[in-house]
C-alpha cells in the first residue's frame, strides 16, 4: 500500500469469509476510535414501482435488529459515549458510520455489526420511518438543487437508474394492494445486503490484533449467499447497461425555473464512467486548465466583458458508467441576454484546445501539488478518515487505496485527444437556471417549472466549426508560487500555547510555531476592529459589500497563489474584518503584505460595484427561501446582535447605495484600526516577529485605538421574549433560545460548564422526544449555542402539520419532561455523558487547520491562558447529579426561561 513518507499510521488489509473487504488502520494518536461500512447498494438499486427503497433501508436499520431490539440503541450509545452516529445513501452506495471514546468501542462495534445481520423491520418501526421520510420529502419540496435534479432526471434515459426518485415518500413506501411493503423490504435487504457488496474501515489506537478479532466474529455472520473466493474487487461493483442518456436526449436547450433568484448556466458534455482513468488524473487536468481564471483565459475574456461573476470546469454528475462534463457559469444580467454569445466563445475555446498540446511544466505542476498534498495531507478526525477509506476500498486496489485521489502517473496524450472527442455540440446539453425563463412542462414530485428544445442541425455544425475568437486564449503561464523546496523549520519554541510578541496600542500579536504536526504549512489571522464601519446597519452592509468587492477584485491577481496551495479570505464579523491566509509557509508572508496593501490602496471599478451590489443584494433576498428553521436562526442572530440587520433589512438599505456613497465610507474605513494577530505554523520566532513588524508597517498611516466592545442583547431579565416571522414556505418551524441569566462576557466558566452538560444530555432525549415519539418533524433537536462568550442553548423544530404556537408549546413540554426525567437518570448514564463532555473538551485537535481555529476562538474569547477549555472539563469533572437537575429546574422550567422563542408562519395565512 502506498502512503506517505509521514504518515505513522499502520494498515492491515484482508478479505472475510463472506467476501467483505476490509482495512483496519491503527493510530497512536488519536483517543477515539471510528468504523464506518459502506455498501455497493444505492438507489441505483430500488424497485422500479419502490422508489426511495435504499433510502428506507437506510432508516429502519437502525430500529433494531434480532440481538438488539431496541430502537436507536447504536445512536444512544455513542452520544452517550461522545461520539456519533449517521448514515448517507447515494446513486450506487450507502454508508453506516460512528466514532466513540475508545474504551466503548468494541461493545458499539457489536450494536453496529448485528445491524446488517438481523434487522428486524417491525411495524412500528416502519410506520414511524415513513412518516420521518415523507417529512425529509416535503422539507426539501423547494430546495433548489432537488428540483434542479429531479428535472435532469426526467430528461435522461428512463432506462437508466439515474432517473429514480430516490428519497421516496409515504406514497412510494407504504403497502400497496396484496403487497405489504415489510415482505419487499425483507426481500430487498437480502438481495443488496449481501457481505460481498461491502467494505468495512476501522480507525482506532486500539491494536489491530484485537481489532481483526472482534471483526471476524461479528462481521462474518453477514449472509452473503453467492459470494465465492474467486470474485475480484472489481466484480464488486454492480453493472449498468444502459447509457444515461439516449441520442435523442443530446443537443438539447433546457431552461429551469428555480425558487431562489438564480442565474446559472451549464454546458455539459456527456461521458462515459472514468472510474478507470485515475491514475493520470486527465479529466481532472483538463477541467484545471478550462476553468484557469488568469490571463488569457475563458474566464478572463467573458468576465471582462461583464457577462460572467464566475465559472467552474469538470463538475457534473458521475457514476460507475457515466460522467458529466460541466461547464458552470454564474451570469449576469448582461450575460443572461448573450446566451448565444456565451456558447459560441465555449465553444471556440474548445475547439482551438483539441488541437494543441499543452507544455510539460503544466502537468508537472498539478502532479507536484498533489503530491505535496499526499505527502503533507492534513489529519482529519477518525470517523471521516474511516468513512473515506470504506469508499476507497469500493474504487481502488489495494496498493491504491491511500494514494489513489493524488495519483498523476502522466500526461496521456491520447486520453487528451478522447475527452476534447466528447466536447462536440452533438453530445451537447446546456442548461439555465433562471426565473426570466420559458417553461411549458412540471417536473414530477418537486413540480419544477422547465422547457425542452432542441438545437438545430445548422446551429450543431456551426458550433463544431467555430475557432475564431477576438480574444488570444492562452495556457497558463509557469507558477511563480510553486517551489521544489518545502522546508519544515526547526522548533525552537518550547511552550505549549501562543506566546504574546507585540503588545502595544491598538494591536496584540500571538506566535505559537507548530511542533506537533511538522508540516510546511501555516495559518495567519489578523483581526481588524473598524469603528468607522460598525456603527450603523449601514454601515454593517457596506463592509460586507466592501468583502465581496474585495475578494472579486483580487481574485485574478492571486488566482496562481490559491493554484499553488496558498489560500486566502476575508470576511465582515460584529466589530469589522478578518483577514486569513492559510496553506505552504513559502511566500505566504509575501501573498499577507500584498493583500493588506490591497486592503488599503485598492481601487474599485463602478462596473464592478453595480454587479456586486447586485449579486449580494440577490444573496439577501434569497434567504427568504431558505428553510423556516434557517430563517429563525438568522433572526435570533439579529436580535442578539445589537445594529445587526436582517438580511431584508440589509439587502433594503443596500439598493439605495451609489458608487460615491460607497467610496467615501471605503475612504475611511480604515482610519483607525484595532487588530489581533495570530501566526501559527511551520515559522520560528524571529520569522514570525518580522512577520508580525511587516504587517504593522503596512498599517501604520491608521489611527490605533481601542478594542472594540462586543455587545450582546441581554434577555435574562425580560424572560422569554417572542419573536415571529413570515416564510414563503408550506412548514413552520419554532426555536427556543436560553440565554445565561448570568449575560456577562467575562469568562464564566462554571456557568458555560452547566449549559454544556445539559446540552449533551438533552440533545439525544430532543432528538427522540420531538422528531421519534412526537414525530413533529425531520428537523429537530437542541444544541449548545454561545455568542460572544455568553453560554446559551437552543431546542428547535420544523413541522408541516403543527402550528408555530403548538410546537412552542411542544419545545416547552420537551424542556419540562426532560428536567423530570433528569431526576430519574442512573448515576451510571449521567457519568457516561460527563465523560464524553471531558473527552470533547481535552480531546487534541487533529491537524493544523483545527489548532488555528481553537487558538483564533481562544484570543477572540480573551482565554489568554488557552486553558478554557480544560478548565471547563474540569469544573464538569466536579458537577453532581443533583447539582444539574437543580439548574435545570432553575432555567428550564417554562416560568424560569429566559431566552427568546420565535416562531414562523405561512405568509400566505398571514
Amino acid at each position: 500500500m502506498h502512503k506517505s513518507p509521514h504518515d505513522n499510521k499502520t494498515y492491515q488489509t484482508f478479505t472475510l469469509e463472506n467476501g467483505i473487504d476490509v482495512l483496519l488502520t491503527e493510530s497512536k494518536d488519536i483517543t477515539k476510535s471510528a468504523c464506518s461500512l459502506v455498501v455497493n447498494t444505492g438507489s441505483f438499486d430500488d424497485p422500479i414501482d419502490r422508489p426511495g427503497f435504499a433510502h428506507f433501508i437506510e432508516h429502519l436499520l437502525f430500529n433494531g435488529n434480532e440481538k438488539f431490539p431496541t430502537p436507536n440503541l447504536l445512536n444512544d450509545f455513542v452520544a452517550q459515549h461522545g461520539g456519533q452516529c449517521n448514515a448517507w445513501t447515494s446513486t450506487e452506495h450507502s454508508s453506516y458510520h460512528f466514532d466513540i471514546q475508545s474504551g466503548y468501542f468494541f461493545q458499539a462495534l457489536e450494536y453496529f455489526a448485528h445491524m446488517f445481520v438481523e434487522p428486524l423491520f417491525t411495524e412500528q418501526a416502519i410506520a414511524k420511518e415513513i412518516a420521518a421520510i415523507h417529512a425529509e420529502y416535503k422539507l426539501k419540496l423547494k430546495d433548489d438543487s432537488r428540483r434542479i435534479q429531479q428535472v435532469h432526471k426526467e430528461t435522461a434515459n428512463p432506462l437508466h437508474p439515474f432517473t429514480k426518485f430516490s428519497v421516496g415518500n409515504k406514497h412510494t413506501l407504504s403497502d400497496l394492494p396484496e403487497r405489504p411493503v415489510i415482505k419487499e423490504l425483507k426481500q430487498f435487504w437480502r438481495n443488496e445486503y449481501q457481505a460481498q457488496y461491502m467494505t468495512l474501515a476501522i480507525v482506532s489506537p486500539l491494536p489491530t490484533k484485537d481489532l481483526k478479532a472482534s471483526v471476524d466474529k461479528l462481521f462474518n455472520q453477514i449472509h452473503s449467499p453467492t459470494y465465492s473466493l474467486e470474485r475480484t474487487q472489481r466484480q464488486k461493483n454492480k453493472q449498468i447497461f444502459y447509457d444515461l442518456y439516449q441520442k435523442t436526449q443530446l443537443g438539447k436547450f433546457i431552461t429551469i425555473q428555480p425558487v431562489k433568484e438564480l442565474h446559472k448556466l451549464n454546458i455539459t458534455f456527456a461521458m462515459p464512467g472514468i472510474n478507470g482513468w485515475y491514475k493520470d488524473k486527465m479529466v481532472s487536468f483538463i477541467a484545471h486548465i478550462i476553468g484557469y481564471e488568469g490571463p488569457g483565459s475563458l474566464f478572463e475574456y467573458l468576465r471582462q466583458k461583464g457577462l460572467v461573476n464566475a465559472l467552474s470546469a469538470g463538475n457534473g454528475i458521475s457514476g460507475s458508467n457515466f460522467k458529466d462534463f460541466n461547464i458552470s457559469l454564474e451570469l449576469t444580467e448582461d450575460g443572461e441576454a448573450q446566451l448565444e454569445f456565451i456558447i459560441k466563445e465555449v465553444f471556440a475555446y474548445l475547439n482551438q484546445l483539441r488541437n494543441q498540446t499543452p507544455s510539460d511544466y503544466l502537468y508537472q505542476e498539478q502532479k507536484r501539488l498533489a503530491m505535496v498534498s499526499f505527502e503533507y495531507q492534513d489529519e482529519i478526525k477518525p470517523l471521516k478518515l474511516a468513512n473515506s477509506l470504506a469508499l476507497n476500498l469500493q474504487h481502488y486496489p489495494t496498493e491504491d487505496i491511500l494514494f489513489g485521489d493524488y495519483r498523476m502517473d502522466g500526461f496521456n496524450q491520447q486520453r487528451w485527444q478522447q475527452i476534447f472527442g466528447y466536447f462536440k455540440a452533438e453530445n451537447l446539453r446546456v442548461t439555465l437556471v433562471s426565473k426570466n425563463t420559458f417553461a411549458d412542462k412540471k417536473a414530477h414530485w418537486y413540480h419544477t417549472p422547465y422547457a425542452v428544445e432542441d438545437f438545430s442541425t445548422e446551429q450543431i455544425a456551426e458550433l463544431n466549426s467555430i475557432f475564431e475568437s477576438e480574444n488570444d486564449y492562452q495556457f497558463p503561464k509557469p507558477n511563480p508560487y510553486l517551489t521544489h523546496n518545502y522546508v519544515v523549520e526547526q522548533a525552537d519554541f518550547e511552550g505549549q500555547v501562543p506566546m504574546l510578541i507585540d503588545s502595544d496600542i491598538g494591536n496584540q500579536a500571538w506566535f505559537k510555531q507548530d511542533v506537533s504536526f511538522r508540516s510546511p504549512k501555516g495559518y495567519i489571522y489578523v483581526g481588524f476592529d473598524l469603528p468607522n464601519g460598525v456603527k450603523t446597519k449601514q454601515e454593517q452592509a457596506l463592509m460586507r459589500l466592501f468583502c465581496d468587492l474585495f475578494i472579486d477584485a483580487i481574485s485574478e491577481q492571486h488566482y496562481q497563489a490559491e493554484m499553488a496551495g496558498l489560500h486566502y479570505n476575508l470576511y465582515a464579523h460584529h466589530a469589522g474584518i478578518t483577514l486569513y491566509t492559510s496553506g505552504l509557509s513559502n511566500n505566504q508572508e509575501h501573498l499577507l503584505i500584498t493583500l493588506i496593501n490591497n486592503l488599503l490602496s485598492i481601487k474599485f471599478s463602478e462596473l464592478r460595484f453595480k454587479e456586486i451590489k447586485r449579486q449580494l443584494i440577490k444573496h439577501w433576498q434569497n434567504t427568504d427561501a431558505n428553510k423556516p428553521i434557517n430563517q429563525l436562526f438568522a433572526l435570533l442572530n439579529a436580535k442578539l446582535m445589537p445594529n445587526t440587520g436582517s438580511s431584508v433589512e440589509l439587502a433594503n438599505i443596500l439598493e439605495d447605495i451609489d458608487f460615491n456613497t460607497f467610496s467615501r465610507f471605503q475612504t475611511t474605513l480604515f482610519e483607525s484600526i484595532y487588530t489581533d494577530v495570530l501566526i501559527y505554523g511551520n515559522w520560528n520566532q524571529k520569522q514570525a516577529t518580522e512577520i508580525n513588524q511587516h504587517i504593522k508597517q503596512a498599517l501604520e498611516t491608521s489611527i490605533r485605538v481601542k478594542e472594540l466592545q462586543r455587545d450582546v442583547t441581554n434577555f435574562s431579565k425580560q424572560g422569554l421574549i417572542t419573536f415571529d416571522k413570515s416564510v414563503q414556505h408550506d412548514d413552520t418551524a419554532a426555536v427556543i433560545y436560553i440565554q445565561s441569566k448570568q449575560p456577562s462576557q467575562q469568562l464564566n466558566n462554571v456557568e458555560q460548564a452547566y449549559f454544556i452538560i445539559v446540552s449533551q444530555i438533552l440533545a439525544p432525549f430532543s432528538f427522540n422526544y420531538l422528531r421519534s415519539s412526537k414525530q413533529l418533524g425531520y428537523l429537530a433537536g437542541s444544541g449548545y449555542m454561545p455568542m460572544c462568550n455568553i453560554p446559551g442553548l437552543a431546542i428547535y423544530v420544523q413541522s408541516h402539520n403543527f402550528s408555530n404556537e403548538e410546537l412552542i408549546d411542544h419545545l416547552k413540554q420537551c424542556l419540562h419532561l426532560f428536567a423530570l426525567e433528569l431526576e430519574k437518570m442512573p448515576e451510571p448514564e449521567f457519568e457516561s455523558h460527563k465523560q464524553a463532555v471531558i473527552h470533547q473538551y481535552n480531546e487534541v485537535p487533529s491537524n493544523m487547520g483545527q489548532k488555528s481555529q481553537q487558538l483564533w476562538i481562544a484570543i477572540g474569547n480573551k482565554d489568554k491562558n488557552f486553558n478554557q477549555k480544560k478548565q471547563i472539563a474540569a469544573i464538569i469533572e466536579t458537577l453532581q447529579l443533583t447539582d444539574v437537575i437543580r439548574w435545570c429546574n432553575e432555567h428550564l422550567v417554562d416560568s424560569k426561561l429566559t431566552g427568546a422563542a420565535l416562531g414562523s408562519y405561512t405568509a400566505e395565512a398571514s
